[in-house]
């Protein structure tokens, strides 16, 4: 007969087992290759991210050097424009109110 003794229903139990671990493994391993092959895809897309990110910065660091370099031109344009209108404006309608309020003083002789 196929069993004769205990030592092979023990060989047959131990080789169903060696089978179901090995299958198990095997699962396990794929398992872990998904796990790593998705980490790998969201590292790739967080890169390119990451690129597109800096080079947005890069793009809005350059405008903004092109718009200072040329903020000194214009505020030394400015600062003449209001010197020479503004101020020079109120100071001369400054002098005209102070020249009204001190009249020239008549000075009575006895």
């Amino acid at each position: 007969m196929f069993l004769e003794n205990s030592q092979d229903f023990l060989y047959i139990v131990l080789s169903l087992s060696i089978l179901w671990f090995t299958v198990f493994l095997c699962w396990l391993l794929y398992q872990a290759a998904r796990v790593l092959k998705n980490a790998n895809a969201i590292m790739e897309q967080l890169s390119h991210k990451l690129e597109l990110i800096t080079d947005a910065i890069e793009f809005i660091r350059k405008k903004v050097d092109n718009v200072s370099t040329h903020m000194g031109v214009v505020s030394g344009m400015l600062s003449g424009l209001v010197e020479k209108y503004v101020v020079g404006k109120l100071t001369s309608k400054f002098e005209e109110k102070i020249n009204k309020k001190d009249p020239p003083s008549k000075i009575k002789k006895k």
